[in-house]
């Protein structure tokens, strides 16, 4: 019994063993997850618009769809549930692809319109709308009707501070400025495509809007953000030929109302035997007059246009530029219209002016569009020679200073003569495409104070730092530069050591006059290897961009002492110069 009661022990045991490592295999068998697989995964190509959405925190954003094997988390639940309300356009998303698995779940890829987040998102059983953690999200807001106003109030009662609602008919009527226009990227300084942050990967029109500071803008849409809650609205440039890249949305708090132009003053009265020309810009704003009186021998209105602003009928067929240009350069100079020009216009735009001319009748006003121009430089260098190689006054120069000469301009101020060029360059600017006449340079260059322009040779200069006090010259001769002079601006004078000691000086001052005298058509250009005279070429207009030589006159005084006791005072170039001092005085 004892044999047969082990021996079904045994058999009890081991059938228990078994039944054990079946059971284990089992176990093993039910824990091994199997992962979802993709089936289908797409690019998104819908208007992007439409693929605005939020978080709503029920689910977590993984590297990968989120049944996937390898998938990680990008943001929590938590994360985004703290994400879905936030304040800032920046926590917008976008969707941008869409995948599904074999289990029939959706997952959409999504990125924040920072950046800052991008990842899988469960979106739930159809791709028909947006689901589980993702919801369709409008970032812009339509804002609440305004509480309406008088249309004509004026600007100086606009305010556009702290304003959500939607603007009032005086607001909509109005004209702005961009209040502090430049580069902030901040919604104030220049205009975007869309509000900042409500598109993605949308931003400025232009980076830097300090050129259209003063223009003015209408306004022609508004809205407001969503998460923001501020109001923006899109303005259009009331400058119709050069303000249309500026057009876009801002802030409406960065704008400034603008006080409404004056009632236009009626036309000015005309006489039987006059004719008027009216001058508008595009948009039909009044520039300015030009009243003509008929001449004897005039049949026609037309006539008397004709012989005042010569070549004015011309812009017929295909000619634009030349003497047209000029006849409407001299038109607006009558008129008092600075700033515009008939360069800009199109051909369609000068024919109906021609054909309007035209038709012109006496005690009527002819109505003609010119449209804004830019400054042009006439000249790109400019080689100013100053003196000459033999000593001679009132000849024309032969060559210009070493760079590190001194000059004292008209005006008073110093300049090293290796920045006359870009001084010229500088000041020789004017209308596009009209042309730079002797009288006009003259008056450009006057203004700038290189009209006339005196300098200082010296000798016998026996000062311890001559070397550095003179130029083009050896160690006690030389044209005097910078080093020479003590005090500030225009006050500078020569110092004391350099013109003590019996030093020897003779004062030049180069002039240049393009209306009368001997150098009166001496400025020259660069044409290949000749160099002809600028004004009896044809090439002589704003914005040619020419190297030019201008031909000084020099003009020079007999070598003179100071005397040791002489102050600095009483030296500056001009002051000598005028003195007309003798030698020995």
């Amino acid at each position: 019994m004892k044999s047969s009661l082990k021996k079904s022990l045994f058999v009890g045991l081991a059938a228990l063993g078994f039944v054990a490592v079946a059971g284990s295999a089992n176990a093993n068998s039910a824990s091994a997850k199997s992962y979802a697989k993709v089936t289908s995964n797409k690019t998104l190509t819908s208007d992007a618009t439409t693929r605005n959405v939020n978080v709503n925190g029920t689910n977590a954003l993984y590297t990968k769809a989120g049944t996937l094997k390898g998938a990680k988390t990008v943001a929590t639940k938590s994360t985004l549930a703290n994400l879905k309300d936030s304040k800032q356009g920046q926590k917008n998303w976008r969707v941008y692809r869409v995948a599904t698995t074999n289990r029939g779940s959706v997952y959409y890829k999504i990125v924040s319109f920072d950046k800052t987040y991008r990842g899988w998102i469960y979106g739930g059983k159809s791709t028909a709308s947006f689901g589980g953690g993702v919801a369709q999200y409008n970032t812009t807001t339509a804002p609440a009707a305004a509480a309406n106003t008088s249309s004509s109030a004026s600007s100086a009662s606009i305010n556009t501070q702290r304003q959500t609602t939607a603007l009032t008919d005086a607001q909509k009527n109005a004209t702005y400025k961009i209040t502090k226009a430049g580069t902030a990227n901040d919604g104030t300084a220049t205009t975007y495509t869309y509000p900042a942050w409500t598109e993605y990967r949308k931003g400025r029109t232009v980076t830097d809007a300090t050129p259209y500071a003063n223009d003015t803008f209408k306004v022609i849409d508004a809205t407001t953000r969503t998460r923001e809650g501020d109001l923006w609205v899109k303005i259009a440039d009331t400058n119709a030929t050069n303000g249309q890249k500026i057009n876009g949305w801002i802030k409406y708090s960065a704008l400034t109302a603008q006080t409404p132009a004056p009632t236009p003053a009626t036309d000015p009265k005309l006489n039987a035997d006059q004719t008027g020309i009216k001058i508008t810009d595009a948009s039909g704003k009044v520039l300015g007059y030009s009243i003509l009186t008929k001449d004897a021998a005039d049949t026609t209105a037309t006539t008397t246009i004709a012989n005042h602003y010569r070549n004015i009928l011309d812009a017929i067929g295909s000619i634009h530029g030349g003497n047209v240009d000029d006849a409407y350069a001299s038109l607006l100079a009558d008129a008092k219209v600075n700033g515009y020009g008939s360069a800009p216009l199109t051909l369609t735009q000068l024919q109906s002016n021609t054909a309007a001319l035209n038709s012109a009748s006496f005690g009527k006003y002819t109505t003609i569009v010119v449209a804004p121009v830019a400054d042009s430089s006439l000249a790109k260098s400019a080689t100013l020679n100053l003196d000459t190689d033999n000593g001679q006054s009132n000849v024309l120069a032969t060559h210009p200073l070493p760079d590190r000469a001194v000059v004292q301009l008209n005006n008073g101020t110093y300049v090293s003569s290796s920045s006359l060029s870009s001084l010229v360059v500088n000041a020789l600017k004017g209308t596009d495409k009209t042309t730079a006449t002797p009288a006009k340079v003259q008056d450009l260059l006057k203004a700038a104070g290189l009209d006339k322009i005196t300098f200082v040779w010296a000798k016998d200069v026996s000062s311890d730092v001559s070397n550095s006090t003179l130029i083009d010259g050896d160690s006690t001769s030389g044209y005097l530069t910078s080093d020479a002079l003590t005090g500030t601006g225009k006050n500078e004078t020569i110092k004391s050591d350099v013109f003590g000691h019996n030093a020897q000086f003779t004062v030049t001052q180069a002039a240049i006059d393009l209306n009368t005298g001997s150098n009166a058509w001496k400025v020259q250009y660069h044409a290949g290897n000749k160099f002809p005279d600028l004004f009896k070429s044809n090439q002589n207009n704003f914005g040619n961009h020419l190297d030019l030589t201008f031909n000084y006159t020099p003009s020079k005084t007999k070598f003179f002492t100071f005397a040791d006791s002489s102050t600095a005072a009483s030296s500056d170039f001009n002051h000598l110069y005028d003195l007309n001092i003798n030698s020995g005085h």
